[in-house]
C-alpha cells in the first residue's frame, strides 16, 4: 500500500511539472507573439516615411553639381527640383508632396508641369523641404502616427540659395 501511495505522488509531482512547464511556454509565446506584433507595426509605420527620406535624400546627392538642384513650388507645395543633361536635351525631375503621396515627374526642360501629372511613389504624410541655408537642405516627413522624420543634408556644389 505504501509503494502505491509514493507512486501516486511521484505521478502528480511529475504532471504538476509538466503543467507549469506548459503555462510557462505558452505565456512565453504570447509575450513573443506581442512584442513581434509591436514591432512588424512600428517598421510598417516607419517604412513609407524613411523610405522617402532617403529616395529624396539619394537624388539630391545623384545631382549635387552645379545648377543640378534646386526648390521650386507646384501647386503651392515645395518641389525639389534637380537637373540632367543628355545629349543635347536637359531634363527637369521634380519631386513633391501631392494628397499624402511622394511624387515625381520627369519632363523635357521648359514643359509645362502640373502635380496631377506626376507619378506616386509612396505614400507619405507631411512631406516638406525646406532652405535652411548655407546649403543645407532639411527634408522632412510624418510617418503613420504622426511622428516627424527628418534629414538633413548639405549640397557640396553650391554655397548660395537654391530657390527657383
Amino acid at each position: 500500500m505504501k509503494l502505491k501511495k509514493r507512486h501516486m505522488t511521484d505521478l502528480f509531482f511529475s504532471l504538476s511539472l509538466f503543467g507549469v512547464f506548459s503555462v510557462c511556454s505558452f505565456m512565453l509565446i504570447l509575450i513573443g507573439v506581442q512584442i513581434y506584433r509591436s514591432s512588424a507595426s512600428q517598421l510598417s509605420s516607419t517604412y513609407s516615411t524613411r523610405t522617402a527620406l532617403s529616395y529624396t535624400a539619394e537624388k539630391i546627392r545623384q545631382h549635387d553639381r552645379e545648377n543640378g538642384v534646386s526648390l521650386t513650388e507646384i501647386n503651392g507645395e515645395t518641389a525639389l527640383v534637380t537637373k540632367e543633361q543628355i545629349g543635347e536635351e536637359t531634363y527637369v525631375t521634380y519631386i513633391y508632396p501631392e494628397d499624402n503621396h511622394l511624387c515625381e515627374l520627369s519632363v523635357k526642360e521648359g514643359t509645362a508641369v502640373s502635380a496631377e501629372l506626376g507619378e506616386k511613389i509612396l505614400e507619405v504624410n507631411n512631406f516638406c523641404i525646406t532652405e535652411k541655408g548655407n546649403g543645407f537642405l532639411e527634408i522632412s516627413a510624418s510617418d503613420n502616427d504622426g511622428t516627424p522624420v527628418s534629414l538633413l543634408i548639405h549640397l557640396r556644389s553650391e554655397a548660395h540659395s537654391i530657390r527657383q
